[in-house]
Parts: structure tokens; C-alpha cells; sequence
């Protein structure tokens, strides 16, 4: 089965950003690297001090087109988390209607604090909040 997700990813791809950082050295924060990925800061500086991105070493456009290479970047997100110690969110996304701006698999890595402001969880403004069950 590992064979069919192979097939679907390229080492590298000459138009993305990501890839650029990885395999030609475009200037990039680099926190922490592995041997399959890495650690960046957001260029934007993050939606919190200390907001982080995993990449894949390899091109995967999101986290529907590998699913062993998505796993492999959660993995060292929360390794990466767990020895950076704190409160976390982990988030991904896959295509432009769910806010994906780069088409290279990426974690977000984003610190939490009680008092940053950050308004998480979602909520759907039209819908009436259902009582946890």
C-alpha cells in the first residue's frame, strides 16, 4: 500500500516556496531539522510568539496526498512540542477554501497561552452552539 502514496509525491517541486528553503537554501528561520523534515519560523512572524511550520523534506502538496509523509510531520511537530514543553495546537490544512496558501505540506505548530487572544475553538457564527455531550 506504501508504494501507491510514493508515487503521488515528488522530491521537489522548482515553484514552491517550501522547497526552495529546503533544497536551495532560500533564506528561512530554521528552528530544528530531522533527516524528513524540518522546523521554520512563519515568514509573517505567526499568529502567536513561537507559531512554528513542519514541513516534509519531500514535496507532498497537503496532508491528503501522503498520508505516511503527514503522519511523519505530525510525529516531529509533537516532538518538537513535547521537548519545547507548553500548550499547543497542531493544525493543517488542504486546498485554498480551507486557507491553504502553500501547496507543500505544512504543520502549524502554534504556542498557546490563556491570555493571546487567539480565538480558538471555531465556532459557527450562524449555527446555535450544541451542549457538549
Amino acid at each position: 500500500m506504501r508504494d501507491r502514496y510514493n508515487t503521488a509525491r515528488l522530491d521537489r517541486e522548482p515553484d514552491c516556496p517550501f522547497c526552495r528553503i529546503i533544497h536551495d537554501g532560500a533564506p528561512a528561520q530554521i528552528v530544528h531539522e530531522w533527516s524528513d523534515a524540518l522546523a521554520i519560523v512563519p515568514r509573517s512572524g505567526g499568529c502567536t510568539d513561537g507559531h512554528l511550520l513542519v514541513l516534509p523534506r519531500r514535496h507532498v502538496a497537503d496532508f491528503t496526498t501522503d498520508p505516511v509523509v503527514s503522519a511523519t510531520v505530525q510525529m516531529r511537530a509533537a516532538e518538537l512540542a513535547q521537548q519545547l514543553g507548553g500548550q499547543w495546537n497542531y493544525l493543517t490544512s488542504c486546498g485554498p477554501d480551507a486557507t491553504q496558501t502553500v501547496f507543500h505540506l505544512h504543520g502549524h505548530l502554534v504556542p498557546r497561552t490563556a491570555d493571546d487572544g487567539l480565538a480558538l475553538p471555531w465556532t459557527h457564527p450562524a449555527r446555535e452552539q450544541e451542549p457538549a455531550r
